[in-house]
């Protein structure tokens, strides 16, 4: 007779995922993640198959039910410019709070170089990141919110690579500069509003 489970799955994935995003994946053993997950390595090959497939199982979870819900709640279809100060704002505020900074991100830095896999998951955070910001000045400028002169597209861009940078700053607690860039950053984005457009300017 076949052995049956007595653990929640999802509940053990979310476990490993924390231990994956705390440690990284190549200073995470199976080891640890027996004694973090509270079951034996039995129960852990045959319900994830091995370490890495668990890895790639919790970026993937990540990836769909936090990182996607997220931004599509916060940088929804009719979200123009408050809500990219808004959602960029929380986003610095969130850096305090991880001080692992993001699973995603380490994943990259640490394994894309070889694993094609991890790759493919950066880049469709990066991809709906930067959709969700293009949809949302996109609205902004044919709300009047914003000025023409630069693309949709190329903002949003910048607008990603400024959330690397301060996650990278967020992660190594250097709070003083992030805020620095921050401020500079809001204060660009002030800089290509339409004159008189939204009478509340974000808080710089």
């Amino acid at each position: 007779m076949a052995r049956t489970k007595n653990f929640d799955r999802e509940e053990k994935l979310l476990l490993a995922m924390e231990l994956f995003w705390q440690q990284g994946y190549a200073d995470t053993s199976v080891s640890d993640l027996v004694n973090h997950l509270g079951i034996n390595r039995f129960s852990l090959y045959n319900t994830y198959v091995d370490k890495e497939s668990l890895y790639r199982e919790a970026l993937d979870y990540y990836l769909k039910k936090i990182s996607f819900p997220m931004l599509s709640e916060s940088l929804h279809e009719s979200a123009c410019y408050p809500d990219i100060v808004a959602y960029l704002k929380c986003f610095a505020a969130l850096q305090r709070e991880q001080k692992c900074g993001c699973f995603m991100q380490n994943a990259i830095l640490e394994r894309a170089y070889n694993d094609d896999e991890v790759l493919d998951a950066g880049s469709q955070l990066y991809q709906a990141l930067s959709g969700s910001f293009t949809n949302a000045i996109e609205n902004a400028q044919r709300q009047g919110e914003l000025r023409m002169i630069i693309e949709p597209a190329k903002l949003s861009h910048f607008l990603v690579m400024q959330m690397q940078g301060i996650r990278v700053l967020g992660k190594a607690r250097q709070y003083e500069m992030m805020d620095d860039a921050m401020s500079v950053l809001l204060m660009m984005l002030e800089g290509q509003k339409v004159s008189g457009a939204n009478e509340q300017t974000p808080d710089i």
